[in-house]
């Protein structure tokens, strides 16, 4: 393979919702500490639907933390109704 086909070369990131990255630009350390500070601010450490302190899930399309109990509702409330995603992956949303 020529030095020209290798620089062109790009490996590729893909997110679990289908969009591609280059690798070499995600900076998965940065976007988990900035979901972790949002998580630490006090009106998101109890879990927006019961109360309950620490979240683990997010409705990314209601824009609240939930706990891993009331997220598994929202997981099957069905899309439509609400987008959780989980806090504690190494991907990005």
């Amino acid at each position: 393979m020529s030095d020209q086909k290798c620089r062109d070369k790009v490996e590729m990131w893909t997110s679990k919702l289908g969009k591609q990255y280059r690798k070499d630009e995600v900076d998965f350390n940065a976007a988990e500490a900035e979901l972790n500070s949002i998580r630490n601010l006090p009106e998101n450490k109890r879990c927006a639907d019961c109360g309950t302190q620490g979240t683990v899930w997010s409705s990314v399309n209601l824009g609240v933390f939930t706990c891993m109990r009331c997220g598994s509702f929202h997981r099957a409330l069905g899309t439509h109704i609400s987008k959780p995603k989980g806090c504690t992956g190494t991907y990005l949303w």
